[in-house]
């Protein structure tokens, strides 16, 4: 599944801190746009049913629609304009949701859950992955992706203008993955740059089944 990049200026952010314009850029753009397709990469071939938790400005609606017949989109703050971003012939919905509250997401539904850049911002990790393993439906796969956490990864985010990463990067690789281990199944991982040691990695998506 190739992503599918909407042209510049198609999309809105859907807050203050969304990296957004950093996917169109020259050298920086390409970086942003790998760790997307890692993601990607990790997404099961079949099923029907996709849960993006986080869809945020809708960079990833036009590749996951055209893929799923049908879609959910949930974020705590969503961008104008999402369903224009909608393939033809899938039935989309999107929703603003709290990853922690019982209630707003639905139980044992998907076929595929995609959670890119979320969780690293969430300190109830062991709730956030209890809430994603729920999502799923036995056999699912969640696909989950997050920056690391060393000083290499810290001085490019300084140098792209965040430079209080920590305050906004609460939960780090290390615990995201014991979490989602006490309740799901590990079954892939990807590093940018591939095979990097945690000491020079940028990010590092994995995937997960629902036994």
């Amino acid at each position: 599944m190739k992503l599918m990049l909407p042209k510049a200026g198609t999309l809105k952010p859907n807050n203050e801190h969304d990296p957004l314009p950093h996917y169109y850029r020259p050298v920086l753009g390409w970086i942003f746009r790998k760790r997307l397709q890692m993601g990607l990469d990790l997404l099961p071939r079949d099923g029907t049913r996709v849960l993006e938790v986080g869809a945020g400005s809708g960079i990833l609606v036009p590749t996951l629609t055209a893929r799923f017949p049908d879609y959910t989109g949930v974020d705590l703050v969503l961008a104008d304009g999402l369903q224009a971003l909608v393939a033809p012939g899938c039935h989309a919905r999107f929703a603003t949701a709290d990853l922690l509250s019982h209630s707003d997401l639905p139980e044992a539904s998907f076929d595929a859950v995609v959670c890119l850049s979320v969780l690293e911002h969430i300190a109830d990790v062991d709730g956030a992955a209890n809430a994603l393993a729920r999502t799923l439906k036995g056999g699912g796969t969640l696909v989950v992706g997050y920056p690391m956490v060393n000083r290499f990864m810290a001085g490019c985010f300084r140098a792209i203008g965040f430079s209080n990463i920590e305050a906004h990067h609460v939960a780090p690789p290390v615990a995201i993955e014991r979490a989602l281990a006490r309740v799901l199944r590990p079954v892939a991982c990807k590093a940018l740059p591939p095979l990097a040691p945690v000491q020079v990695a940028l990010y590092r998506c994995t995937s997960w089944t629902k036994d």
